[in-house]
């Protein structure tokens, strides 16, 4: 990789310094790097929300780019610091689920990352993390880095679920800045199960039975309510929307809300 690349995933918000810190010490260690700013709004302690933000937004940078997440990131002996090599990129982060959730079998090598014993971490992406970065961008292996780390922590997970009567329950994962929802669906999953048959996607009291192009595909329908999309993401997952308009907000939904799938044959 001719240019250093560090990027930042992080729950801080855009209204504090603490990026600007991390860019600087980064700066000053690492020539000519590139810090990209991946998002500073994951909602606090989301790991979930950070979960689908990383497995989707990192995995298309050049081999060798280095990822600091900082999300939930209070280390614990259940839950140290570790350094994960993946995709062949790298990325620093706390062992609080979202590792295992994220590269899942796409993980190369874990390092536990050493910290002092009496040390104070409040702000580990600053203290630690950059200096992490970089050792890896310096040529640094993963045994460099610390030891074997042998077992992620495994956070039960599930993004759709059968019910009894046959549908689908399916979980939002993230709902970005324009307040559209992304589900925990592939739209490869969907098909795999629509085998063809005509659907209904139940969102509090509306239904919805078309998957849409895009967004500003025309609707007749003139309710705002009933201009809900069902269309499919850059991500490749299912994503509730609303032409012009927030689709959260329209429908009172928070990330972790849920919405029903039923086939029909």
């Amino acid at each position: 990789m001719k240019t250093p690349i560090v990027t930042l995933t992080t729950d801080w918000g855009t209204q504090g310094f603490f990026a600007g810190m991390v860019k600087g010490a980064l700066m000053n260690m690492v020539e000519g790097v590139q810090v990209v700013d991946i998002t500073h709004g994951v909602e606090p302690f989301n790991v979930r929300a950070a979960t689908f933000v990383v497995k989707h937004a990192c995995k298309g940078f050049p081999l060798g780019t280095v990822h600091i997440v900082d999300v939930a990131s209070a280390h614990t002996p259940e839950r140290p610091f570790v350094a994960v090599k993946a995709r062949g990129q790298y990325y620093i982060c706390c062992d609080n689920g979202l590792p295992a959730m994220a590269l899942g079998e796409e993980i190369e090598d874990v390092s536990s990352i050493p910290v002092q014993e009496n040390g104070v971490y409040n702000f580990a992406a600053y203290t630690l993390f950059t200096r992490v970065a970089a050792m890896l961008l310096g040529g640094a292996t993963m045994r460099d880095i610390g030891p074997r780390h042998e077992a992620l922590l495994q956070r039960p997970y599930a993004g759709w679920m059968p019910q009894e009567d046959g549908g689908y329950r399916i979980y939002i994962d993230y709902i970005d800045s324009y307040g559209n929802a992304y589900l925990g669906m592939t739209y490869q999953e969907f098909e795999g199960l629509r085998q063809g048959r005509r659907f209904t996607v139940t969102v509090r009291d509306q239904e919805i039975g078309e998957v849409m192009a895009s967004y500003y595909q025309q609707h007749a329908q003139s309710d705002p309510r009933r201009k809900l999309r069902l269309t499919v993401s850059a991500t490749g997952v299912l994503e509730l929307a609303v032409k012009e308009s927030s689709f959260t907000q329209l429908m009172g939904l928070r990330a972790t809300d849920s919405v029903l799938l039923r086939f029909r044959d």
